[in-house]
């Protein structure tokens, strides 16, 4: 039996921004984002959670899936992703920083990024009413390779306050940066999750360890020849471990 391939796609902000914005790449315009969920929905796809994902690997189910993740959590998603995922049927996860629930992406102004403004709880909380996975991105958004860093504070206690607030389990995290060890695959672990995401390159399979699952990146210059090699060729794949 041929295996189960499930592209694992990196969304961040899903919004128009002008050509001068540092690091544009980081947003997807809401017209691309329309048409990506359109051409997986012809192809056949239906566009998931990780938990959903790594659950069809246990499985071994054939189902043609998509996991979709929006990475720190940004209110647009609602105004821009979510409509389109809701007409498709599709889920998502979006990975949310605990402490800066809320706020907006700090850790982003010391490289001139623009400020750009993070789902509060109430938010998240629809979002989960809505069949959206929630999951941890840490407490703080720093890398948890730092020497000085406090892992318990960013997996476990992150955890803690995502799960209190939103009264649900949190079981997927996303490492900051895409920045992790065995020390911190071992935190993540202990802490209850039941799978971790990265920044490798590559669509995934069963054959991945799950808590270094690989994703493919979706970006404003993903255009759609270059979205539908990265779903259903080896594009990313061979790029695991450029």
């Amino acid at each position: 039996m041929e295996k189960q391939i499930i592209p694992i796609l990196i969304y961040h902000s899903i919004q128009s921004v002008p050509h001068t914005d540092v690091m544009r790449s980081l947003h997807v315009h809401p017209k691309s984002f329309a048409l990506q969920m359109w051409i997986l929905k012809i192809l056949g796809y239906r566009g998931c959670s990780v938990s959903e994902a790594t659950a069809s690997f246990r499985s071994g189910t054939t189902e043609k899936l998509v996991a979709l993740t929006f990475d720190d959590g940004y209110k647009n998603f609602l105004t821009n992703a979510m409509p389109g995922l809701k007409k498709y049927g599709f889920s998502a996860t979006v990975y949310a920083v605990s402490d800066l629930v809320g706020t907006s992406n700090r850790w982003d102004s010391k490289n001139g990024i623009s400020d750009n403004k993070l789902m509060d709880y109430s938010d998240l909380r629809m979002c989960v009413s809505e069949g959206i996975e929630v999951g941890c991105h840490s407490s703080t958004y720093t890398s948890l390779t730092a020497e000085a860093v406090e892992l318990a504070r960013e997996v476990t206690f992150a955890k803690e306050t995502l799960e209190n607030n939103l009264d649900i389990c949190i079981y997927t995290f996303c490492y900051p940066y895409g920045h992790f060890n065995d020390s911190v695959i071992n935190e993540v672990s202990n802490a209850g999750y039941k799978s971790a995401t990265t920044m490798i390159r590559s669509r995934a399979t069963a054959n991945d360890d799950g808590f270094c699952l690989p994703r493919v990146p979706i970006t404003w210059h993903t255009l759609p020849h270059l979205f539908l090699a990265k779903v259903l060729t080896k594009y990313e794949d061979v790029r695991k471990y450029s």
